[in-house]
């Protein structure tokens, strides 16, 4: 079958940008790269304007990126919404089978430039956030009005999309690079290790609610560790963000504006262990040597650690929220809380403990998490999407 020439298109790349978004870009250029197809992804980076060539053979166009203040103050919008602009210039000049872009801007600018577009919705959209920023709602709606098929990450994102952008949208979750995240098969006996591998400075991602179970936690197993190993500094979840806080956030998640007080300040001392400065090729035997992954986010599009940790035999704790009802919905490779509740998410976390110790839940994580691989599931079901559209 005749290869697909497909653009992908972002504003921010990975390395110099971590997150959800950016992993999702990177693998899908390298697994549609090492299957044969054309691959060009246009981005941006703050370092400056670059083209280079991945050893699988995609192209990555970066952009300077730039902040275009009096039509942000205008439209009240950031970097992540005007560089459409940029990539719609690019698009015009050359033709694609697919545009894929994962920003409402980007997703436009395909449209525009008259390709058959997909636009991937990376995050769990909310009403609220959308009051907040009415230029970006307009976008979005207009986005996933213009594409020819939106996709979310998960069942509940997809939901969203339904009821504030007005159309269904396809579930296609993020992938697992199994060839990477390699599992250990033997139980998890030792020392209690907790691992949070979310940005601990990222409000939504939830490290005050991971600190607030390790008091309990650590009554019933007074040697457990919460492992702070993704980017960020935990240290404002003792004083909480205070004024700075949304009326959103001040409602939905109080414990985050108030903090944890001064007990928070010994636990963040006493109970942590934080590993400065780990690459992404370092994860795998993080998760591996953890008892147990917890990521007690709120408004998750998905959870990628959860569905690594599983892929490396670690079981999961996480609260009972959006995405993340997706990754855990079988008992025996994690437990949830409801969202909020620090006393049952230590349950959970207790609880995976006893799961990580049996000596058959690794293989059955490993297992669970077959469904995101890239090259299991994930990415011929992207395969298939491009190809029905440039039919």
């Amino acid at each position: 079958m005749a290869g697909l020439r497909v653009a992908l298109v972002h504003p921010y790349s990975w390395p110099e940008v971590r997150r959800g978004g950016e992993r999702l870009l990177h693998d899908l250029a390298w697994y549609l790269a090492s299957a044969g197809h054309s691959v060009e992804v246009l981005t941006g980076a703050w370092s400056g304007p670059s083209v280079e060539t991945t050893p699988e053979g995609a192209v990555i166009r970066r952009h300077q990126l730039r902040e275009m203040a009096p039509v942000q103050r205008r439209f009240r919008v950031g970097p992540m919404e005007t560089f459409g602009a940029w990539a719609l210039a690019d698009l015009a000049r050359r033709r694609y089978d697919v545009v894929h872009a994962l920003t409402p801007t980007g997703a436009l600018a395909g449209r525009l430039s008259g390709h058959r577009t997909v636009y991937t919705v990376l995050g769990h959209p909310d009403p609220e956030d959308f009051a907040l920023q009415p230029g970006s709602r307009r976008l979005f709606r207009a986005a996933v009005r213009a594409a020819h098929v939106t996709t979310a990450l998960s069942t509940s994102a997809a939901e969203r999309v339904r009821q504030l952008g007005g159309r269904a949208a396809r579930v296609l979750p993020p992938g697992v690079r199994t060839d990477r995240f390699t599992p250990e098969l033997e139980p998890r006996t030792g020392p209690v290790r907790v691992v949070f591998a979310s940005d601990a400075s990222d409000v939504r991602k939830g490290v005050h609610h991971a600190l607030a179970a390790m008091r309990v936690v650590r009554r019933r197993h007074p040697d457990a560790r919460l492992v702070l190993c993704g980017p960020g500094d935990a240290a404002w979840a003792v004083q909480g963000v205070g004024a700075d806080a949304s009326a959103v956030l001040a409602r939905v998640d109080p414990l985050a504006v108030r903090g944890l007080g001064p007990d928070g300040a010994e636990l963040l001392a006493e109970a942590t262990t934080r590993l400065e400065g780990v690459t992404p090729e370092q994860m795998p035997e993080l998760y591996r040597s953890g008892t147990v992954t917890v990521l007690p986010s709120w408004h998750e599009a998905f959870g990628l650690t959860l569905a690594e940790s599983l892929a490396c035999g670690t079981p999961v704790a996480c609260f009972s929220e959006a995405g993340m009802t997706d990754v855990v919905d079988d008992p025996g490779v994690g437990r949830m809380a409801a969202f909020g509740d620090e006393d049952g998410l230590a349950r959970a976390v207790c609880q995976a403990v006893e799961l990580a110790r049996r000596p058959g839940t690794p293989a059955r994580c490993v297992e669970h998490a077959r469904r995101w691989g890239w090259k299991e599931s994930v990415g011929p079901a992207y395969l298939e999407l491009y190809r029905s559209l440039s039919r």
